[in-house]
């Protein structure tokens, strides 16, 4: 949708700021494999203390941090069947169905304690790349600023998708 943008128009600005991200520059690449499936740029804004429940995208994701620090817990696609995921067909499928945070809650899914996990505390001026389909649990630190940018689903991980119950296509 960006060969036809105006070079005035109102998405024009978001692209200005965020070059890097910008799927009509050549340096792009970087950042966005398929640029033909990018689907423009979201940007999220997050206040201290609230969380994005531990989900998979089924699609590449890259994320920049532009003010404040998020906390993100993410694990490999491999750790599917100890996500506690709700069915697939639920509308909240790709999503944990019980509360991380709640320890308690644990023992309603014992396999979730086998989990590999790795944290990343991104602070302003960081990007993480995220595979498609790879877990993460948000955690926001302070106000913050967060854009990201989808590019295409990578074939990597899809039979991990797969194995847990998930057709992408």
């Amino acid at each position: 949708w960006l060969e036809d943008a105006d070079e005035e128009g109102t998405d024009k600005f978001v692209f200005d700021e965020l070059k890097f991200f910008d799927p009509r520059k050549k340096d792009s690449d970087f950042y966005m494999i398929d640029k033909k499936k990018q689907r423009g740029i979201n940007c999220r804004f997050g206040m201290r203390g609230i969380i994005a429940e531990n989900h998979m995208d089924l699609s590449r994701n890259t994320i920049a941090l532009l003010g404040g620090e998020r906390r993100y817990i993410i694990a490999h696609p491999e750790q599917c069947t100890k996500m506690g995921l709700y069915p697939h067909e639920h509308p909240s499928g790709r999503h944990s169905s019980f509360d991380w945070c709640n320890p308690t809650e644990w023992d309603i899914h014992p396999e979730f304690k086998e989990a590999r996990v790795s944290e990343v505390v991104m602070h302003a001026g960081d990007v993480l790349y995220l595979p498609t389909a790879w877990f993460h649990y948000i955690v926001n630190l302070s106000i913050n600023i967060q854009c990201n940018i989808r590019s295409g689903i990578g074939e990597e991980n899809m039979n991990f998708v797969n194995e847990c119950g998930f057709d992408p296509r």
